[in-house]
């Protein structure tokens, strides 16, 4: 019996797949025999460059943070804006943050009264139903924390649950916890529509903040045009959703870096800057009432896991952990806020002051050296010969290079 494609084996994949022998040749060299069960169909692994952030200092703690990402400037501004905020003495929390994790089981024509009775009479059932689904989940001090009957519109209705995962980012815990409890509800079976975990994270809003000197963002004025800039996304729905991508360059960078669900925590985040219905900034952004320092505020739910998911099958990501100083989760999130934090700096900066296409084609042009075929030495000489020149461009990088090479060999 012939197999279907996802019962192969990576080789087998690519064999049927008739690929030229120097693609075969470097699909295969960079496969991982770890990784061939965490995703279907399965062919090779696809590497991102990684950097980090030196030195960002939380609650007077220094951390050394990995960020994986494809954009040149992303790591470049996430340490600048973290350099600045260390100026002001790093960033600070408040509080601890909690593991709760949200579920919906999901219903449609339903007598919203009668389901509300069914619920009480049935609460203990239900909370026993959790711990049997996911016993481990229980002994590492999590489980169902409460429910509650939510109206939604007309006659629909959602059974809200709220989960600690513990140090676990725990959406398939709240599947399987989801999937358990549904069962109580045989008699409104027709009436559902779904059980499904849900991301928004209302229950896991965590905060930083942090100020920087005004005197190293050039003065005064300079930094109140970042708050007028800040201020502008918080109007104007267009701006915003720039300015949040920028927080999210440097965020969800970290995100990725430790193996966790970026899409996750970039779906929550948006959704979090619409509650006042309209979207705006996620950030907030003053200077303080002495005029001495710029004051900055980032909060954001944020549902992310030290263990479990896909962690335990990405040895990167366990090694960016240790790499990290294997902090607590509490500690974990409120990293990553403080990266989102100085990535918004960055850009507010960068915009208010010379604009962000200088900091960009800096990045850029060290791109164009590699892509024109500079080796390693040659790449910083000819990016910053680039950078000086009038025309960033494949055509002049080529130029350049050949001008460069012209020199050194004369030189030798």
């Amino acid at each position: 019996m012939t197999k279907k494609f996802y019962e192969l084996t990576p080789e087998e994949r690519l064999d049927l797949l008739n690929l030229p022998e120097e693609l075969m040749a470097r699909f295969v060299k960079d496969q991982e025999v770890a990784h061939q069960d965490l995703v279907e169909n399965y062919l090779t692994d696809f590497a991102l460059p990684e950097g980090m952030v030196r030195h960002l200092v939380l609650d007077n703690q220094s951390y050394q943070v990995p960020m994986v990402t494809e954009e040149p400037s992303v790591i470049a501004a996430a340490n600048n804006g973290a350099r600045l905020f260390k100026m002001g003495g790093g960033f600070k929390s408040a509080g601890t943050s909690q593991a709760i994790l949200g579920g919906q089981i999901l219903f449609e024509h339903i007598d919203f009264e009668q389901l509300q009775s069914f619920i009480a009479a049935n609460k203990y059932e239900i909370f026993q139903a959790a711990e049997a689904a996911k016993p481990s989940l229980y002994r590492r001090g999590g489980g169902l924390r409460s429910i509650n009957l939510r109206h939604v519109s007309g006659h629909r209705a959602s059974l809200d649950i709220l989960v600690d995962t513990s140090q676990s980012m725990g959406a398939n815990a709240v599947n399987t916890i989801l999937e358990s409890i549904r069962l109580i509800f045989e008699p409104f079976d027709d009436q559902i529509l779904g059980a499904i975990l849900t991301n928004a994270g209302h229950q896991s809003v965590v905060s930083v903040t942090g100020r920087v000197p005004v005197t190293a963002l050039g003065g005064f004025d300079a930094a109140q045009r970042i708050v007028d800039l800040a201020d502008f996304a918080k109007v104007d729905p267009d701006r915003a959703v720039t300015e949040n991508k920028g927080i999210f360059n440097g965020l969800s960078a970290v995100v990725l870096a430790l193996g966790n669900d970026w899409r996750a925590v970039e779906a929550a985040g948006h959704a979090y800057a619409s509650r006042s219905g309209q979207y705006q900034a996620l950030t907030n952004w003053r200077v303080s009432d002495d005029h001495e320092f710029l004051e900055g505020e980032f909060s954001l739910p944020l549902n992310l896991g030290r263990v479990g998911g896909a962690i335990a099958g990405l040895t990167k990501a366990q090694d960016n952990l240790a790499l990290l100083g294997n902090p607590t989760l509490d500690e974990m999130k409120k990293i990553v806020l403080s990266v989102g934090l100085s990535s918004n700096l960055a850009a507010l900066k960068a915009i208010a002051g010379e604009g962000i296409q200088a900091g960009h084609m800096r990045m850029q042009a060290r791109l164009l050296a590699i892509s024109v075929g500079a080796t390693t030495d040659e790449i910083v000489p000819l990016a910053k010969k680039l950078t000086k020149s009038p025309a960033i461009n494949e055509e002049n990088a080529k130029k350049l290079l050949g001008e460069l090479r012209h020199h050194e060999s004369e030189v030798k």
